[in-house]
């Protein structure tokens, strides 16, 4: 019996109050001062559940228990490879402190952070646990690749699992004394009625966490999960920023303190806050940005010595770093002890990760210089910044402003290509010619309105325009087209406008004119083409498919109005003929951006005649580099695809 058991203790009960002494003799065995001996002792698994363990920070905690395996390093949590985030982790641990907002750039591993975090509290602080992602697949994926590999490599949490392989399930892992869910934003049923000691939303930003029109959006659902934990509950939000209205910059924001990381320079010892104003490289904006990041050609220059840092000097700044409250010079752990606050943020940008290099930081904003879409990325996944949405009022005198020396008809001399947008309305088209030159600065050269097909074919492919400077016999015709197929019904007839626009792209377009469509959704890409089979009514089937181009409007009207503010010479600018009129102006101005109830921007409309702006994003797409390169291996391949399925065509000729 005694090798069962080891350590064994031993106590002295007095009698009570209410035992006789000849009863107390029967309990006792013997006296002994009147005192009663007894001799026991824990099993092993009692003394581990029952043992006062010393504190350990989470940070410490990563450091002995945390294995990587989806790594570039992997094996054990090392801390001085992101030594910005034992503060996080840190500052997390401390009881007072409810929520945490982190306001990241990829590549910083703001999530493994939170990942250690949550091993921590398997070992150490047990609880319910919700991780909620965008959408149901990126939850499956976080739960397989990420939460479930991370217990499993590490000996003290997979202690925690039980023998049962039901309870490594993909939304919800079972361990011997809690519970972890993974969750989305879109499915209310995924988040509600589970009473949650520790959430964890990530890419709060991303589309899944948007509210919703009938209800109240993720993040407060999620909130409302904590209620039963409410004085012992951690909430983590985490994104990489996208815009002001986003949910990660209002929430960190909203915080009641910010923290940024400042490093001591390795050269002069001074303390400073890391910008991207230190970032250096030759060249300036003429700079190859290729060469910049193959060659990683640019440095970090120090505020107070002007001494060059590289990517190792810069680890070795940030190893000896600190976090200090925003606007004021006081460390993170003063500022937790003095104010105890319950919601805190920080903001991690890319310059201070040993993952990212300054070549890679210069190259992404050298990008940006001439792409709106590229420089939202720059400040977004690089500087942790939200893009601005600055629309500027204008008027038509404005718009107008835009008009050059150029009469309608006339093409300026550096132009490399001409594409065209049309409108298709009830009775008629409207349509807009601008020239392209290979930086895609442009220059509309006609505008108007024709009423027929026979107008349309004589416009595309009958009509030759004068180049500026040259004799009258060099013109230029129309390279590209783009025709907008999402109109209404036409009267006296069963087809819609749609069908026939397809049926005449199908007969005439002879590879210059093609079918466009507004995207319902956001898309990643300002262009994407699709072939489709079968047409939008009835189902009948389209022989060898149809390449119909949709196209992200809001993107391509944030562009427009980009390329209108450009100063004339740069690239990308935009000009108008000298016969350009009110009305045209009047119809690029009949949508303007506005802010919906979650302050989320729109394009709204504010006149009913926006038919000109259509039809100069149709012209604009047709010209982006993101039109598909090879039409041709599209159409190829949905033609084998309908020979196998021996699809009779009972619908178009």
């Amino acid at each position: 019996m005694n090798q069962l058991f080891k350590d064994e203790k031993e106590i002295r009960i007095r009698r009570p109050v209410w035992c006789s002494d000849d009863l107390w003799q029967v309990l006792a065995g013997r006296m002994d001062l009147g005192r009663l001996k007894v001799v026991f002792s824990f099993y092993r698994a009692e003394k581990k559940v029952f043992r006062k363990r010393k504190p350990i920070k989470v940070s410490e905690w990563s450091e002995k228990h945390r294995v990587l395996t989806m790594s570039v390093l992997p094996g054990l949590w090392h801390n001085d490879v992101t030594p910005y985030l034992a503060g996080v982790m840190d500052a997390a641990g401390r009881p007072f402190v409810r929520e945490i907002n982190l306001c990241k750039t990829p590549q910083t591993g703001g999530s493994e952070a939170v990942h250690n975090f949550v091993g921590y509290c398997i070992d150490r602080a047990p609880g319910p646990v919700l991780y909620v992602y965008p959408d149901e697949k990126t939850a499956g994926e976080n739960s397989k690749d990420r939460v479930l590999p991370m217990i499993q490599a590490s000996p003290r949490l997979r202690s925690y699992f039980t023998r049962a392989e039901k309870d490594k399930s993909s939304f919800r892992i079972n361990l011997q004394h809690m519970i972890i869910y993974f969750g989305w934003g879109r499915s209310v049923a995924s988040i509600a009625n589970k009473p949650v000691r520790y959430a964890i939303a990530d890419e709060v930003d991303k589309p899944g966490f948007d509210p919703g029109k009938k209800e109240t959006g993720p993040l407060e659902l999620i909130d409302k999960r904590l209620t039963t934990f409410r004085n012992i509950s951690k909430f983590f939000r985490i994104s990489t920023p996208t815009v002001e209205s986003g949910n990660i910059w209002r929430e960190l924001n909203s915080s009641d303190v910010i923290f940024d990381y400042y490093v001591h320079c390795p050269l002069c010892g001074m303390l400073q806050l890391m910008d991207f104003k230190g970032i250096k490289w030759d060249g300036g904006s003429d700079a190859d940005p290729k060469e910049i990041k193959n060659k990683n050609l640019a440095w970090y220059e120090c505020k107070h010595c002007n001494g060059r840092w590289d990517e190792d000097i810069r680890n070795r700044a940030v190893r000896k770093g600190l976090w200090m409250v925003r606007g004021k010079k006081i460390s993170l752990d003063t500022w937790l002890e003095k104010s105890r606050p319950m919601s805190i943020g920080f903001h991690i940008p890319s310059w201070i990760s040993y993952f990212v290099s300054f070549g890679e930081i210069a190259s992404a904003f050298l990008l940006g210089l001439d792409d709106p879409v590229k420089l939202q990325d720059f400040l977004n996944s690089y500087c942790a910044l939200p893009w601005k949405d600055i629309v500027v009022k204008q008027d038509e005198t404005q718009i107008l402003a835009h008009k050059n020396h150029l009469p309608s008809g006339v093409v300026p001399k550096n132009a490399a290509a001409l594409t065209c947008g049309i409108d298709v309305q009830k009775y008629g088209f409207w349509f807009v010619v601008r020239s392209w030159t290979p930086d895609l600065s442009s220059h509309l050269v006609q505008y108007g309105y024709v009423t027929t097909w026979s107008d349309i074919e004589t416009l595309v492919f009958n009509t030759r325009y004068q180049v500026e400077g040259k004799d009258p016999g060099v013109t230029m015709g129309i390279w590209r087209c783009g025709i907008d197929s999402g109109g209404g019904k036409d009267s006296g007839d069963d087809w819609t406008k749609t069908e026939e626009v397809y049926d005449w792209v199908r007969k005439n377009g002879r590879g210059v004119v093609f079918a466009t469509k507004g995207a319902s959704r956001p898309q990643v890409k300002k262009v994407n083409p699709r072939v489709i089979d079968k047409m939008a009514r009835g189902n009948r089937v389209i022989l060898g498919g149809l390449v119909l181009f949709f196209l992200d409007v809001n993107q391509l009207k944030d562009l427009f109005h980009w390329r209108l503010s450009r100063e004339s010479g740069k690239s990308q600018a935009m000009t108008l003929n000298a016969d350009t009129g009110v009305d045209y102006a009047r119809q690029i101005l009949a949508e303007r951006k506005e802010k919906d109830r979650t302050g989320k921007s729109e394009w709204v409309q504010i006149r009913r005649d926006n038919h000109l702006l259509d039809c100069e994003n149709i012209a604009a797409a047709c010209a982006d580099p993101e039109w598909a390169p090879s039409l041709s291996f599209m159409i190829k391949e949905n033609l084998k695809k309908n020979k196998k399925r021996k699809v009779i065509n009972r619908g178009v000729n």
